[in-house]
C-alpha cells in the first residue's frame, strides 16, 4: 500500500538513473544539472501538450504550475537551489511526477510521443538521492525545531522562500519516510498532506464545485488507510468521513460504521501484511543510532540553534585584536584575530582570501568533487558514504595552484606553526540539510597517519562562501557555533601540548538550512613543531579525558 504512489515509476526512473552519476542531494554543486534536465523536459512536453489542449486541460494546468516553478528559479538559480524545499520537489518531481506524466499522455491521447527514454544525456536523481533529499528535510526539522507546515509553507525559520509544497509532495514525502522506517515524521507528514487537501476540497462550500478527480480520491483513501496502520486512528477515521462525503459509493471499501468499532473491524479485515507494518509501528519502532538518542546529540542541536552561550566567565577574557603573526609583513598587515575559547585555543582569522580567490578556488575544485565518506570500522582503513556526513569534497595539492600554496603559508604566519607535513587542501561543498554530526579531526588509531608526521595538531578551515541561514561549525563541549564568514579562517588545536588527544575539540557542521556551504580545510600535522609548539613541563591532558565519554 505504502508504496503505490512511488513505485508506479521507480523501476523507470532506477534504470536510468543506475548508469549515471548519483548523490546529487549532498552538495549544491551540480544541482543545476537536474534543473536544466526540468527545463528539456518542460519544453519538449508543454510542446506535445498545447498540440492536443482540448484533451489535456488538466495535464496543461499541472504543468503550468511547474512552469511558474521554473521560470523562478531561473531568475535566480543560486537562490533558487539552495532552498530545501525546492530542491526536493525538484528531485520529486523529476523522480516521480514527469514519469507520471509520460504514462498519462500516453494513455490520455496517443498522438502525444512524449517519451523520457530518448534523453540519453539528461541527469536524473536516484532514489538515493530523493531519500536523501528527504532526509535533508526531516534533518533540518529535527536540529532547527520547524513547523512542519511552516515548512510546508515554504517558510524556514519566518523567512518565506519560495512555494508552497502541494499536498501530492507533502503525501510522497510521508510515503517515503515510511520506507525510510521514520515512522514519527512519516505521522505528521501524511497529516499534513491530509490538512491541505481538505482546503482544497472544504466541507462548506458556498458555490456548487465540481467532485474531485477520482485520482484525488484515491489518494486521500490511501493516506486515510496509511494513517490507519500507523495507529493515528482518530485522523484517520475523520479522513475516511470526508471521503465518503465525496464520494458515497466508496463506502464498499470501508467495512466499520462508526469510530468506535472501526479498529477493531478493520483489524478483522486486515491482511498478515497489514498486521505486520501496524506491529513495526505499536511494538517496534526502528531507534534511531544510539548517540543520536543522547544527551551530548541533543546539546550540539541546541548549540546548532543558538540555545546555547559560553557563560560570563568564559567570555570575560576573549578579545578580538590584530596579530602581527610570525612574518614581516604582519607588521604592515595584520591579522583580524577573533577569540573563542582560549583553552583550548579556538579562534579566527578574518579578511584572509578575498571573494575573487574564494571563487576561483570552488571553480578549481568543483570537477573533482565526490560524495564526503567516513571510516567504516574503527581502526580499519575502508571507508564509505554515510549519513552522519552529507557533503562533497575534493583533495587538491598545493602545487596545484599558487593561490592554494599562499593558503598554506597565510596559515603558517599566522599561526606560528610549521607547514612542512599537512594533509592535502580539501574542497568541500554543504548541499541542503548538508552536516557533518560531531566528529573530532585528530586520529584514535595511529594507523591512520605516517608515523614520521605525527597525528594532526590543528586545524584550519577556510570559509569560502556566506550561508543564509545555519551551517555552523559547532563545539558542543564548549558552548558555542561560529557562523561561517567568508574569507574568514577559523583555527584551532586538536591536541594538547603533550601531544595527548583534546576531547574537547569535538566538533561539527551544523545542518545548512538556507544556501551553500564551501569551506576548505588544512589539517596541520605535529612532527616539526617542537619549537613551535612546545611542551610543557607537565602533561595537561587530564582535563579533557572526560569528555571522550558519550553521555
Amino acid at each position: 500500500m505504502f508504496k503505490t504512489l512511488l513505485s508506479v515509476c521507480v523501476w523507470t526512473s532506477l534504470a536510468w538513473s543506475s548508469c549515471q552519476a548519483t548523490d546529487y542531494f549532498s552538495s549544491i554543486s551540480g544541482l543545476e544539472h537536474l534543473l536544466n534536465t526540468e527545463h528539456i523536459l518542460l519544453q519538449d512536453l508543454s510542446a506535445q501538450v498545447k498540440a492536443s489542449r482540448t484533451l489535456l486541460q488538466q495535464l496543461e494546468l499541472e504543468l503550468s504550475s511547474i512552469e511558474l516553478e521554473h521560470a523562478s528559479a531561473a531568475g535566480d538559480t543560486d537562490n533558487y537551489l539552495t532552498n530545501p524545499i525546492n530542491v526536493y520537489r525538484l528531485m520529486k518531481r523529476l523522480h516521480t511526477d514527469w514519469f507520471n506524466f509520460e504514462q498519462r499522455a500516453h494513455i490520455v491521447n496517443s498522438q502525444l510521443h512524449f517519451n523520457i527514454t530518448q534523453y540519453h544525456d539528461l541527469h536524473f536523481p536516484s532514489q538515493e538521492d530523493v531519500d536523501g533529499a528527504a532526509l535533508a528535510l526531516v534533518r533540518l526539522q529535527s536540529t532547527y525545531k520547524l513547523d512542519v507546515a511552516q515548512v510546508a509553507a515554504g517558510i524556514l525559520n519566518g523567512i518565506k522562500y519560495g512555494t508552497d509544497m502541494s499536498w501530492q509532495d507533502c503525501f510522497v514525502l510521508g510515503q517515503q519516510l515510511f520506507e525510510l522506517e521514520d515512522y514519527n515524521n512519516t505521522k505528521v507528514w501524511l497529516r499534513e498532506s491530509m490538512e491541505r487537501l481538505q482546503r482544497l476540497h472544504p466541507q462548506k462550500q458556498t458555490t456548487a464545485a465540481p467532485p474531485p478527480e477520482p485520482t484525488i480520491l484515491n489518494s486521500m483513501e490511501m493516506v486515510a488507510k496509511s494513517l490507519f496502520q500507523m495507529g493515528d486512528f482518530d485522523t484517520a477515521y475523520e479522513l475516511s468521513q470526508r471521503v465518503l462525503e465525496l464520494d458515497p459509493a466508496r463506502k464498499r471499501n470501508w467495512q466499520p460504521g462508526s469510530k468506535v468499532d472501526w479498529p477493531a473491524a478493520a483489524q478483522s479485515g486486515r491482511t498478515e501484511t497489514t498486521e505486520t507494518s501496524t506491529q513495526l509501528w505499536v511494538e517496534q519502532p526502528k531507534q534511531p543510532a544510539d548517540y543520536q538518542l543522547s544527551e551530548e546529540f541533543a546539546h550540539y542541536e541546541k548549540v546548532c540553534r543558538g540555545e546555547v552561550q559560553p557563560t560570563p566567565a568564559k567570555q570575560r577574557q576573549l578579545r578580538c585584536r590584530y596579530s602581527r603573526g610570525t612574518q614581516a609583513f604582519g607588521l604592515l598587515a595584520p591579522h583580524k584575530l577573533e577569540e573563542y575559547s582560549l583553552e583550548p585555543l579556538v579562534l579566527s582569522y578574518h579578511d584572509m582570501l578575498p571573494a575573487s580567490s574564494l571563487a576561483q578556488l570552488r571553480q578549481m575544485a568543483t570537477p573533482h568533487m565526490k560524495r564526503s565518506t567516513v571510516n567504516s570500522v574503527p581502526g580499519a582503513g575502508q571507508r564509505q558514504k554515510s549519513a552522519f556526513r552529507v557533503s562533497k569534497n575534493a583533495w587538491l595539492p598545493y602545487s596545484t595552484h599558487p593561490l592554494m600554496q599562499r593558503m598554506l603559508r597565510d596559515v603558517g604566519a599566522a599561526s606560528g606553526l610549521d607547514m612542512t607535513y599537512c594533509e592535502q587542501l580539501q574542497v568541500a561543498n554543504y548541499g541542503v540539510g548538508g552536516h557533518y554530526e560531531p566528529h573530532w579531526d585528530f586520529f584514535r588509531n595511529a594507523q591512520h597517519y605516517p608515523p614520521e608526521e605525527g597525528n594532526r595538531m590543528a586545524t584550519a578551515i577556510f570559509y569560502l562562501s556566506e550561508v543564509e541561514q545555519g551551517g555552523a561549525t559547532a563545539f558542543p563541549f564548549l558552548d558555542f557555533a561560529v557562523r561561517p564568514q567568508q574569507g574568514s579562517v577559523l583555527f584551532w588545536y586538536n591536541l594538547h601540548r603533550s601531544s595527548d588527544m583534546d576531547f574537547r575539540t569535538k566538533h561539527a557542521g551544523c545542518p545548512v538550512l538556507k544556501g551553500s556551504k564551501w569551506i576548505a580545510n588544512i589539517w596541520i600535522h605535529e612532527a616539526t613543531q617542537t619549537f613551535a609548539r612546545p611542551c610543557d613541563l607537565y602533561r595537561d591532558n587530564e582535563i579533557s579525558l572526560e569528555y571522550q565519554t558519550i553521555k
